[in-house]
């Protein structure tokens, strides 16, 4: 009787396959971050050039002193939150490269398990085959000293 196969370091390609998605999701989460500091970005850009806009419809239909200051602090406000975003980025694309490179590590590791349980598989698949091919062999040899016996 032939047993069924197993692989004796499935528990470590497990750990190994659940640690790279645990990778791939921190990735995931860190690239979404990069993507919300972007579009924060574009946003307050967008936001500074409707603030000159409107100080130039005000300053068309007149305006008070007190509305005249608040613009340049409106823009200084924004264009320091700019600087700020744009030092989160760097961090972030920073954080990002140093995943991608964990992920890479761990792939590979993965990768050398994956290869041993092929390699494993085979060689059981080819034990299995060369007793199967025995059982077959002695009982085509039982069937022909049969046969013979009874001509």
């Amino acid at each position: 009787m032939i047993k069924r196969y197993a692989f004796r370091l499935e528990p470590v390609l497990k750990l190994r396959k659940l640690n790279e998605e645990n990778c791939r999701m921190e990735l995931g989460q860190l690239l979404m971050e990069l993507n919300r500091i972007d579009d924060q970005l574009i946003y307050d850009q967008k936001e500074i050039e409707k603030y000159y806009a409107i100080q130039e419809g005000s300053l068309k239909n007149g305006m008070t002193g007190g509305q005249l200051q608040a613009f340049p602090m409106l823009v200084a406000g924004k264009e320091r939150n700019i600087e700020l975003l744009k030092r989160d980025r760097i961090k972030q694309e920073q954080k990002v490269e140093t995943k991608k490179q964990e992920l890479a590590i761990l792939r590979g590791e993965l990768k050398v398990v994956e290869n041993l349980k092929e390699k494993d598989y085979n060689e059981w698949r080819k034990a299995a085959n060369k007793e199967i091919d025995q059982k077959v062999e002695e009982q085509t040899q039982i069937w022909l000293n049969h046969r013979n016996e009874k001509v």
